[in-house]
């Protein structure tokens, strides 16, 4: 996992034949995924997701918001009699890791193993996650947005790919955005804290380099491998990053990096329904209000193309 080396590497340096390397893997992979899941990647509850939308207002400055959402493929061998079911529309075979991701990196939920030819808001809308959200059991009750006497909705952030939804909040489409210097805020707003699964996903692969090359191993296993590593990222920083330079990571920032690893998937986004709307737009209002502004955002919005 730290390396991302082949069988046959590991067999010559550590003089193990590859088919016991190969048993000793899925061994540690299945007590890592069994034993770390329940302690570092639980499902949270509603006093987790208030602390959890305090440190988004806090470090990123959107309010009620209790995770940034995005999916990433992960890239795979052709897995036998698979046919098509795991090539992806970037003309490689992939599973994908779709992920929810607090204000400080975590990973709050994950959801591994579909097929590469699927998109975000169809993985999304067969998760467990999203049936726990139907039946109205995960959010907390709407709170007022800060400095502010307006309430709204607990919401997640995502790009074009997902549904706009009660709790879910997508950026305004270019079109929409370019005349409309209100909407042009709400998506540097949203993209300022949608940019946590980005930054999860690039600490992910910057630390477990198997996600460098495609992954050679069974599907079962891939997931637990997949499982284990952000089990392993939430322990990392919980009791590592915060205080550890960033050596650690032994980064390079001269060192060419992989042109096909931890892609996105392609925007596909479904329909959106008219809470969505409202709810947007009263995000839309507040940042663009003397409650909800900051200092930096118009400045940052003229220079930056949304």
């Amino acid at each position: 996992m730290a390396t991302g080396e082949s069988f046959r590497s590991l067999a010559f340096a550590f003089r193990i034949s590859q088919s016991y390397i190969t048993r000793i893997i899925l061994l540690v992979l299945k007590s890592l995924s069994s034993r770390l899941t329940g302690k570092l990647l639980k499902p949270p509850s509603p006093e987790d997701l208030i602390r959890i939308a305090g440190e988004y207002w806090d470090r990123w400055n959107f309010p009620n918001c209790v995770g940034a959402i995005d999916g990433k493929h992960i890239r795979i061998f052709c897995p036998g009699k698979s046919g098509s079911l795991f090539f992806n529309y970037e003309d490689y075979f992939s599973i994908v890791l779709l992920a929810i991701v607090d204000a400080n990196c975590k990973f709050i939920y994950v959801d591994i193993g579909s097929y590469g030819k699927e998109g975000d808001s169809g993985i999304f809308g067969k998760s467990s996650l999203n049936q726990l959200i139907k039946q109205k059991e995960y959010f907390p009750p709407e709170k007022k947005l800060p400095n502010s006497e307006i309430s709204l909705p607990f919401v997640h952030v995502g790009d074009e790919a997902f549904r706009l939804e009660t709790h879910m909040m997508r950026p305004y489409t270019r079109g929409e955005a370019r005349n409309d210097n209100k909407k042009i805020i709400f998506n540097y707003r949203l993209s300022r804290a949608r940019r946590t699964t980005e930054n999860s996903f690039g600490l992910l692969s910057q630390v477990f380099r198997v996600f460098y090359t495609p992954i050679s191993l069974k599907t079962e296993t891939t997931d637990q491998l997949v499982l284990s590593a952000c089990c392993l990222h939430n322990l990392l920083r919980d009791r590592y990053l915060e205080n550890v330079p960033n050596y650690y990571y032994n980064y390079d920032p001269n060192e060419p990096q992989p042109l096909k690893n931890m892609m996105s998937l392609a925007k596909s986004g479904g329909y959106a329904n008219f809470e969505g709307f409202l709810v947007r737009d009263e995000f839309t209002n507040f940042f663009n209000s003397e409650q909800g502004a900051v200092s930096w955002q118009d400045s940052r919005t003229q220079e930056t193309d949304i």
